[in-house]
C-alpha cells in the first residue's frame, strides 16, 4: 500500500523536524523543504496528498507558493501555518485557495486532524462528483435567474465551496442566504457530512449558549441529561449560523474561542471537545456598523468574514422575476393541485414594478396566494395582493418628512408596523423582515417594551 505523501515547507529546522517526526510516526512519507526554492523543487516531484507551508519563508513568500501549488493540475490541499496574530495574512491565504490555516504554536493533534480531513475529502471528491453535480443542479433551481449580480454571487459560492474557508453571506431578509449556504455545503468536500442550520435570532439569550455548545447533565435547572450542541452535531460537515448579528456579546466571546481553538466546552463541563466543522454565517444587518457601535466584537467579525458573498435584493435584479414566477407557479400548482398556466401581461407588469421588500421569499408567498385564488385560467391583476396592485387606503401609507434621520425613520416605521399588527410583536417582526429579538431590543430602546 502506498504511503500518504506530505510536503512540509518550514524554514525553522526544529519546527520542521518536529512535524516530520510526528507525521512519519503516523505512517506518512514526509518531505521537508527549508526554503521556497526547495519547496518548488519538491513539489515538482509529486504527486502529494497534502502540503503544509509556513506563510513566512526566507526566499519566497509563502502566499506565492500557495498560489502556485493550488493552480497546479490535480492540486493537493494546502494548509498554511502562520504565527499568532497574523490572521490578516491567513485570511488572504484562504482567499488564495488554502484549504485551512493554523496558528503557531501548533497543536499537533489539531494539525493531524486538519491534514487527515483534507486528504480524506480530496480522495472522496471524485467519487462524489456525480452526486454533488446532481445536488448542485437541484439547488440552483431554487435561485433561478441570469442577472449579473446573482451569477457573480453564485460563482463566488462555487469557488469557495471546495475550500475550508469561513464564509459570511450578506443580504436582505428573503434573498436566499440559507440556500447559498446549502449550495456551498453540497458543492464542498463535506457533502457527506451534516448540514446544521441555526437561526440565532430565534434563540433567547438564556438558551443560545447551550444550543451552540451543548451542556452536561445538571449544568442548570432542567438539564436532566447531557446534550450535544450544534457544533458537535455538525461534526465533519457545515454549521450555518443565520442572523449571526443577533448573538449576544457573552456568546460572541465563546464563539471566537471555538473558532480559534477548534474545540467546544459544553455548558457546565470541564473538558473540551475537538471539532471539525466548516462555518458559514449570514446576516441582513450591517456588521460594520454594529462593530463601530460596540455591539459586535471586531475580532469575531474578522474571523467570520474571510469570504463575503453579497446576495442582491430582488429589486436589484428585476430581469429575474419572470423566471422566478414560472418556478414558483409550478411549485404552487403541484402543492395545491392547481393547473394555472401563466400570469397575464398586466399581472406580470405589476409584479415587475413592485419593490419586493421581502425579496424572493415574499415573491414565493405572493405567487402561491395568487395561484390558489386565481379566478380564471391565468393569474390576473385582481388576484394579486393589495400592496402590489396599489388598491390600499391611506392608512397603509407611512409618510416620513425629508430631513428625518435614518434612526428616526426606522423608529416611525417600527412603531407604525406594530400598530398595524395590532400589537402582535411576532407578526410585526415578520412584516418588518427582522427577528423578534431584534424587535424587542428596538422597542426597549424606544421605551415601548
Amino acid at each position: 500500500m502506498t504511503a500518504t505523501r506530505l510536503l512540509v515547507a518550514e524554514d525553522d529546522p526544529g519546527a520542521g523536524e518536529a512535524l516530520r517526526s510526528a507525521f512519519a510516526d503516523a505512517g506518512y512519507e514526509v518531505k521537508l523543504a527549508a526554503t521556497g526554492a526547495e519547496a518548488r523543487a519538491a513539489f515538482a516531484d509529486g504527486p502529494w496528498d497534502a502540503v503544509l507551508t509556513d506563510i513566512v519563508m526566507p526566499d519566497v513568500d509563502g502566499l506565492t507558493l500557495l498560489r502556485e501549488f493550488v493552480a497546479a493540475p490535480d492540486a493537493p490541499p494546502v494548509i498554511v501555518m502562520t504565527a499568532y496574530g497574523s490572521v490578516e495574512r491567513a485570511v488572504h491565504a484562504m482567499k488564495d485557495g488554502a484549504y485551512d490555516f493554523l496558528e503557531k504554536p501548533l497543536d499537533l493533534n489539531s494539525l493531524r486532524v486538519a491534514v487527515q480531513g483534507a486528504i480524506a475529502r480530496r480522495k472522496g471528491e471524485a467519487a462524489e462528483g456525480g452526486a454533488r453535480a446532481r445536488v448542485r443542479s437541484a439547488q440552483r433551481t431554487l435561485l433561478p435567474g441570469s442577472s449579473p449580480l446573482l451569477q457573480r454571487a453564485l460563482e463566488q459560492a462555487s469557488r469557495v465551496a471546495k475550500t475550508n474557508a469561513t464564509v459570511l453571506v450578506t443580504g436582505e431578509s428573503g434573498t436566499g442566504k440559507e440556500l447559498v449556504a446549502r449550495m456551498i455545503h453540497t458543492e464542498s468536500l463535506r457533502m457527506r457530512g451534516p448540514f446544521v442550520a441555526v437561526n440565532c435570532a430565534g434563540l433567547t439569550e438564556s438558551i443560545i449558549e447551550s444550543e451552540l455548545f451543548g451542556h452536561v447533565k445538571g449544568a442548570f435547572t432542567g438539564a436532566v441529561r447531557a446534550k450535544k450542541g450544534k457544533f458537535e452535531l455538525a461534526e465533519g460537515g457545515t454549521l450555518f449560523l443565520d442572523e449571526i448579528g443577533e448573538i449576544p456579546p457573552n456568546v460572541q466571546v465563546k464563539l471566537l474561542r471555538v473558532l480559534q481553538e477548534r474545540e467546544v466546552e459544553p455548558v457546565g463541563g470541564e473538558e473540551t471537545v475537538p471539532i471539525d466543522v466548516r462555518l458559514v454565517c449570514a446576516t441582513h444587518r450591517d456588521l460594520d456598523a454594529l462593530v463601530k457601535a460596540g455591539r459586535f466584537r471586531e475580532d469575531l467579525y474578522y474571523r467570520i468574514k474571510v469570504i463575503v458573498i453579497r446576495l442582491p435584493a430582488l429589486r436589484e435584479r428585476p430581469e429575474d422575476i419572470p423566471a422566478l414566477l414560472d418556478h414558483f407557479r409550478e411549485v404552487a400548482n403541484e402543492r395545491n393541485r392547481r393547473k394555472v398556466p401563466a400570469f397575464t401581461p398586466a399581472a406580470l407588469e405589476r409584479l415587475q414594478r413592485y419593490a419586493w421588500p421581502g425579496n424572493v421569499r415574499e415573491l414565493e408567498n405572493v405567487v402561491e396566494q395568487a395561484v390558489v385564488l386565481a379566478r380564471a385560467d391565468r393569474v390576473d391583476v385582481g388576484d394579486l395582493p393589495e400592496e402590489i396592485t396599489g388598491d390600499r387606503g391611506p392608512q397603509d401609507v407611512l409618510r416620513i418628512p425629508v430631513g428625518n434621520t435614518l434612526a428616526e425613520a426606522e423608529k416611525e416605521l417600527i412603531l407604525e408596523t406594530l400598530r398595524k399588527a395590532g400589537g402582535n410583536k411576532t407578526q410585526a417582526a415578520k412584516m418588518l423582515g427582522i427577528g423578534v429579538r431584534t424587535l424587542y431590543r428596538k422597542l426597549e430602546e424606544y421605551g415601548q417594551a
